[in-house]
């Protein structure tokens, strides 16, 4: 083998040294690489496990909280359950009504285990459980829970126990309560939900058996386990794992442990609406156990490939090197130089014979193309931009002194944009991406070969113009669809093409070129497509365009009454009416949309988190930021949930001080006509629904006769005290329309304005 490589000169020693030298360095490499995989877990997996369990974590909960709570708003919303639940004693009839009532909201909700409805005064209980089981007997703690809801400044879960026999059959229900209570009563409303609610969190996000979910409250009770889920509210861990989860004060974050002598990457999740940690341990070993078979894949493969190099390295060295030694014997004997075996390799020698000879040849060719080119490329950019001044006449001699491959007449402008992992930033790089771009020209120049003309414009690092001469119909098509694969296969790249307008003469290409990259433009609409046709484009844009006040007005509206389901609906319909307007008109209506929406609810919505974390100041600034109309809807449906879900934050304010707020606010403004409850709601910042719900539960008056009773009050006095005329009179109290005063005000004495006078002065 030696003197193999000894006569056939030491390159030969060097490509088998070389690879024998790459090969144990890839090992080595590779090994290095996996045991600093093994010893610290990868900060992706970390990150990928922790965000997918905060994620789920969080819309898990946050459903079933707000299904839970949506079922509590239709039991303080239905009239016949109030009534009961208030009333300290019952006929049976309405009993009867009552127990109904709540029976159909258990059975459409199958993961409700039972409601109890509590009057304080009475100790009265109306349940959906058997009616001969008593509630405080089967459930211990249920008048302890009443006091902990009321010391709470939120709606929490919370967890306790149902045990009682029943028809011989005994039952055990770790169950979760959401306790509505009110203000000054000791009446209170328990939803309780069967313990497999929660247990569906573990369900959906995938047990195995390499890891293992439990649920601990702040004080480290361990509420649920997912390998025991029978053990419900056992006693406190004393691991040191949940010690540590505990102590970080209701973050969410993840770390590495030993428990049970075994790695552990603990992530734990911090839920605000439960006061509960959600903690998910997975074993070291399960996380590590792909690199050791990648690695040992790896090992075996580079056996393989080193084997089958050297064999065919040795096996070809014959064929490869008999004639090429007899070249350079030939080389060597028309030119002799001094090339002793020790100092000179045959090939180099050969190498640098024809080195010099090819670059003499081609510096001079080189030198003249460029130079050619530059003028070329100057005198078209100048077309394309409207720099140039001369008349047709002499562009056509221009065409021909330059070699321009093109006619003069009935041209197109394609605009093309390299996408990719190319990006500009060094040297190197735009080097990469003029060869990428010559590339593509000469493919273009493959693909369009029967088209008479075709000629290249730079006109960025990632962009590029074509010129050809016209072409329609399916041909041009066809061709396209054709380059665009080509160019994909080829060179791994995706190409964005803009076709403008045809242009009659060459003094027109500017026109073809504006056209063509606005068309480009239109990839904010449809981003999956490759060519983008302007005279397409147009034929399917609305010619009249006018902006959608009536949406707007329906989706401001919806989002004060926050209806969310409603206002997603008006985003759709939004985007559904300007789809086929122009690209301008439809970014103009977004983003003065937006604007009307952080003008009507800054100032009661703080809106800063929506926009801030764009680094932007105003929501406006955000919407003309996007490049995709699909992210911006998906922006608009998530303002949407951010602000009904802020604005719905302030029904947890304190009802009586919001009904005190708004008797002093109707105190100093019910004699002006124009007071309603759309402008007390408004000046309190909360919905007006809330308000008149409010309103009504505490004050057991409407807004309305609220405010016509201290009118009336005012009218009294008035007439008794002074000479004032009714319609006087009825102005001062705010009724500016005498009539209705007049009826209002027999409606509540029997008796006119007048005669009410005439009776009290009389008596």
């Amino acid at each position: 083998m030696l003197g193999l490589f000894k006569s056939r000169g030491s390159f030969l020693s060097r490509i088998m040294v070389a690879i024998v030298t790459i090969f144990v360095f890839s090992i080595i490499l590779i090994s290095i690489i996996t045991y600093y995989y093994n010893t610290k877990i990868n900060d992706k997996i970390t990150s990928d496990i922790y965000q997918k369990l905060l994620s789920q974590t969080d819309y898990n909960i946050q459903t079933l909280y707000e299904r839970v709570f949506q079922i509590g708003e239709q039991l303080l919303n239905d009239n016949e359950i109030i009534s009961g639940l208030y009333s300290k004693e019952l006929s049976p009839v309405d009993s009867k009504k009552v127990e109904n009532r709540i029976d159909e909201v258990v059975s459409a909700n199958p993961y409700i285990n039972s409601v109890y409805l509590y009057n304080g005064d009475s100790g009265r209980y109306i349940h959906t459980i058997n009616k001969d089981v008593d509630i405080p007997t089967i459930d211990k703690q249920v008048t302890e829970l009443i006091d902990v809801r009321k010391n709470m400044k939120k709606m929490l879960f919370l967890p306790h126990l149902q045990s009682y026999v029943y028809d011989s059959k005994s039952y055990n229900n770790h169950i979760l309560s959401l306790i509505f209570t009110y203000s000054g009563t000791k009446n209170a409303i328990f939803i309780n939900l069967e313990l497999r609610a929660v247990l569906d969190l573990f369900n959906k996000m995938g047990n195995s058996a390499y890891s293992n979910f439990m649920i601990v409250d702040k004080k480290g009770l361990n509420i649920i386990n997912s390998k025991q889920p029978d053990l419900f509210m056992h006693d406190s861990s004393d691991q040191e794992f949940i010690s540590k989860v505990i102590q970080s004060d209701g973050k969410s974050n993840h770390f590495i442990d030993t428990i049970d002598r075994k790695k552990y990457l603990i992530t734990y999740v911090y839920n605000e609406k439960l006061e509960w940690y959600l903690i998910n341990t997975i074993s070291y070993e399960y996380l590590s156990k792909d690199s050791f078979i990648l690695l040992r894949n790896i090992i075996l493969i580079s056996l393989i490939v080193l084997l089958v190099s050297i064999a065919a390295t040795v096996l070809m060295i014959n064929k490869i090197y008999m004639p090429f030694g007899k070249v350079v014997k030939m080389i060597k004997f028309s030119r002799p130089l001094d090339t002793s075996a020790e100092h000179y390799d045959d090939v180099e020698y050969v190498s640098d014979v024809f080195k010099g000879l090819i670059h003499k040849v081609t510096s001079l060719e080189d030198l003249a193309v460029k130079d050619r080119n530059k003028l070329k490329e100057g005198f078209l950019k100048e077309l394309l931009n409207q720099e140039g001044s001369s008349d047709d006449y002499d562009i056509a001699a221009n065409f021909h002194k330059l070699e321009i491959q093109l006619n003069t007449s009935n041209l197109r402008v394609f605009v093309l944009v390299m996408e990719g992992e190319y990006v500009n930033g060094s040297n190197q790089l735009d080097i990469r991406m003029s060869l990428v771009k010559n590339a593509v020209y000469e493919l273009a120049l493959r693909i369009f070969v029967d088209n008479e003309g075709l000629e290249k414009i730079e006109t960025g690092s990632h962009s590029m113009v074509l010129i050809m001469n016209s072409m329609e119909g399916s041909g041009l098509d066809d061709k396209l669809n054709s380059f665009l694969h080509q160019v994909e296969k080829i060179m791994s790249i995706q190409l964005k093409i803009g076709i403008g307008e045809r242009a009659e003469t060459a003094k027109e290409l500017w026109h073809s070129y504006e056209t063509a990259k606005e068309a480009l433009h239109y990839a904010f609409l449809i981003d999956n497509e490759s060519v983008y046709d302007y005279d397409k484009i147009q034929s399917n844009v609305r010619s009249k365009f006018s902006y959608p006040v009536k949406l707007e007005s329906v989706l401001l509206n919806h989002l004060k009454l926050n209806d969310c389901g409603a206002a997603l609906e008006d985003i759709n319909d939004l985007f559904e009416e300007i789809k086929n307007c122009s690209i301008k008109d439809i970014q103009a209506t977004l983003k003065q949309i937006g604007t009307v929406i952080d003008k009507e609810f800054n100032s009661i919505v703080n809106l800063s988190p929506m926009y801030e974390g764009y680094q932007h100041d105003s929501l406006a600034n955000v919407i003309s930021s996007f490049s995709k109309v699909d992210s911006l809807k998906q922006y608009y449906q998530e303002l949407v949930h951010f602000i009904i879900q802020e604005l719905k934050g302030n029904r947890f304010r304190d009802s009586k001080e919001i009904v005190k707020q708004a008797c002093e606010y109707i105190q100093r403004h019910y004699r002006k006509g124009e007071l309603s409850a759309d402008s007390v709601a408004t000046a309190l910042n909360i919905s007006i629904p809330y308000f008149s719900k409010l309103f009504n539960e505490n004050m057991r008056v409407s807004f309305s006769t609220y405010v016509t009773n201290l009118r009336l009050a005012e009218a009294e006095g008035l007439l008794l005290n002074t000479t004032l005329r009714v319609k006087e009179i009825g102005e001062q109290i705010g009724f500016f329309n005498s009539t209705y005063f007049i009826t209002v005000f027999k409606k509540k004495h029997g008796l006119s304005p007048n005669q009410y006078r005439q009776m009290k002065k009389a008596n």
